[in-house]
């Protein structure tokens, strides 16, 4: 009975590294078709972005009401300009890139460790650096796809001729709202789940390394 349960365990473990690593191959695949098509959208459609509305406060146009307990207010309009501005884009397209392939690079891991597993071989050289590059692009995505998209929303106001700041307001706006962006960057910033992940990704890699090591240091009993 004991060996018969281990025999059906064994098979429902290569059933389920199998069907793992067959929807990782197609959620990959689906990546690479988003990811081609995403950025021709970039270069294609309307370049939209959102900034803060801004006026000085003497001039602050009457946008507040209310309806009962709800209340009306601004803050934020999205701008949306049909001008080339191939450079801009380019960085968009870059910021929103990073995550595509991150997925991407995600699962082809995937397949690999399921593959690793295949043959009872999970600690390798292989696997401990495909979970260091993984964990290192998590982290350079969390940290540099927000700021790219800042840089280029903050560039293309600027190109446009709207405000990158309060103070460069003119002093006569008149009835204009003015919009402001700003291309700072601090850490509040980050994509903070996505940065975790990236920090575990490295910790495991370690751990896929002393496992390697101790694999070898014992002939392969471990």
């Amino acid at each position: 009975m004991s060996t018969k349960v281990l025999k059906l365990g064994h098979i429902g473990g290569r059933t389920f590294l199998m069907t793992a690593a067959i929807i990782a191959a197609i959620a990959g695949l689906f990546g690479v078709l988003y990811l081609a098509w995403f950025t021709e959208e970039h270069f294609t459609r309307s370049f939209v972005f959102e900034a803060s509305m801004a006026t000085r406060m003497n001039e602050v146009p009457q946008l507040r009401g209310s309806i009962g307990e709800s209340h009306l207010t601004y803050g934020s309009a999205f701008v949306e300009s049909d001008e080339r501005l191939f450079g801009l884009r380019l960085i968009l397209a870059i910021s929103e890139a990073l995550y595509f392939l991150l997925f991407i690079a995600g699962c082809a891991s995937i397949i690999m460790i399921c593959r690793r597993l295949w043959k009872n071989h999970p600690f390798t050289a292989l696997a401990h650096w495909a979970m260091l590059v993984l964990g290192a692009m998590a982290g350079m995505t969390a940290l540099f796809a927000p700021w790219l998209a800042d840089v280029s929303n903050h560039l293309a106001a600027a190109e446009l001729g709207i405000p990158g700041t309060a103070t460069q307001i003119p002093e006569n706006a008149g009835d204009v709202n003015w919009l402001v962006t700003s291309a700072e960057f601090s850490f509040q910033d980050a994509n903070h789940p996505l940065l975790a992940l990236g920090i575990v990704l490295i910790l495991l890699s370690l751990v896929l390394r002393r496992g390697q090591r101790l694999h070898l240091d014992t002939d392969g009993l471990v």
